[in-house]
This record gives C-alpha cells, sequence and structure tokens, in this order.
C-alpha cells in the first residue's frame, strides 16, 4: 500500500501479524497512524476479517481525497511496465517433494525480488494431502490438509497441480519447465 493510499483509506488490513513481534507491530501502527491518525486498522492473520467490517460501509469519500489530492479526476497519462507479467502453470501429476523443495529455494533466490506474488495447490506423490503455497517475494508458506482447512484430495480425483507467478521478467517457458521437472 502506498503513502498516498494509506493517507486516503478509512481502514486498512494489517495483515501477517502472526510473522512479527508486538514491537513490530506497534511501530507500524504508529508510522500509520502518523500518515493518517483516523484511520481504522483491522489486524488479521492469514487475511481474516470479518467481511461486515469491510463490505457496504460507505468509506470512499471523494471531498476527503480530493482535499489531498486537487488533481485526482484530471486526465493523467499512465505509465505501465510491460516487464512485469504473470505466469500460470496447469499440469497433471505428482511432485517428488525433494525436488519441489529444491526447486522452489532455487526460484526464491535467483527471482525472489522480482516475484512480487506467487501461489499453488499442489500434489505430492505418496500423499492424498493436498498442498498449498502462497509467498510474496522470498518469503513463502506452505500449508497442506494435514494442517490447515484445505480439503485433501479425494479418492480417484484427478491431481492436477496449479500454479501462479505474478512478477517482472518472468520466463513463462522456463518456469513451466523447470516446475515440470519436479514431476514424479
Amino acid at each position: 500500500m502506498s503513502l498516498e493510499q494509506i493517507a486516503f483509506a478509512d481502514r486498512i488490513i494489517l495483515n501477517k501479524l502472526d510473522l512479527v513481534s508486538a514491537d513490530q507491530k506497534e511501530a507500524v501502527i504508529k508510522r500509520i497512524k502518523a500518515i493518517n491518525k483516523p484511520v481504522q486498522i483491522l489486524e488479521a492473520i492469514q487475511a481474516r476479517v470479518d467481511l461486515d467490517q469491510l463490505l457496504g460501509i460507505g468509506a470512499f469519500s471523494l471531498d476527503r481525497v480530493l482535499a489531498v489530492e486537487p488533481d485526482f479526476l484530471e486526465d493523467k497519462e499512465h505509465e505501465h511496465d510491460s516487464s512485469i507479467t504473470s505466469v500460470g502453470i496447469t499440469c497433471e501429476g505428482a511432485c517428488d517433494p525433494d525436488k519441489l523443495n529444491a526447486w522452489l529455494r532455487r526460484l526464491l533466490t535467483e527471482k525472489g525480488a522480482d516475484l512480487f506474488r506467487s501461489k499453488g495447490v499442489l500434489a505430492m506423490a505418496g500423499s492424498d494431502d493436498r498442498h498449498v503455497f502462497q509467498g510474496v517475494h522470498m518469503l513463502l508458506q506452505m500449508t497442506s490438509s494435514a494442517y490447515d482447512d484445505v480439503a485433501p484430495w479425494a479418492p480417484g480425483e484427478k491431481r492436477v497441480n496449479k500454479l501462479v507467478f505474478i512478477g517482472r521478467n518472468l520466463d513463462r517457458t522456463d518456469l513451466t519447465s523447470s516446475f515440470k521437472a519436479c514431476l514424479v
């Protein structure tokens, strides 16, 4: 979220609080309040927030936006970065856990700064658990149906791996072939 977005916000979701200390959380809240004192901060872990706190609240105020950015409604030139793309991979099969871990480790080490978001649903060889991962840059979280509210693979269900990467200068062919090399 940009400083400008914080300045306009009526409420903000402060997510991933399970990954920071109480002191770090308080420092972030203090910084947000210095930018926008009346903002309501909704604390969350894994983006779990009561939707009633977000939907139908009439939070947008054009007058408030115009007070901070008078030229908000003017037609402006926009530049888009053509180096930013997304790559989706869908393929049937089961992953070799060791190969997959090595591939993810190498990918995050080499491309982590350019990987804005990554997520996927994976099938692992020898397991009926559905594995899910999501990441931001070099941070990656993996969970499975054994530990979370993700449903396991149903008996006879096709094991289809689905991955999505959003980032800068992504090579679709390389990502696809290197992931497929992780399959048994």
